[in-house]
């Protein structure tokens, strides 16, 4: 496997799990657990990171001729990272929620 397949495969492996757990925060979040949405949020926020290194190792691998498949995983990782702040907004919004119930 080349450096370029490498970075495609984990862009697009990471990029899953970001938005894997982005939607489980949200889950969390609207049934009220907290921590639960927090620990989601945290992962969806690491694995975006994660999406986000092999998105620039695959533009320097591919010396920005990006394939369509390649595209498509460069492009992906790029959302991954909105979705992870979407999921820690969602946490502290439940936070927040909780807090002003007590």
């Amino acid at each position: 496997m080349t450096k370029r397949e490498d970075a495609r495969r984990r862009a697009e492996t990471e990029t899953a799990a970001a938005e894997l757990y982005a939607a489980a925060a949200w889950h969390h979040a609207r049934a009220g657990r907290t921590s639960a949405a927090w620990a989601c949020a945290d992962t969806a926020r690491c694995a975006a990171t994660c999406a986000a290194q092999a998105h620039d190792e695959l533009w320097d691998a591919a010396k920005g001729e990006l394939s369509d498949e390649e595209w498509a995983a460069f492009e992906a990782a790029e959302v991954a990272a909105t979705s992870a702040r979407a999921a820690e907004r969602i946490a502290a919004d439940a936070v927040a929620r909780a807090t002003a119930a007590r």
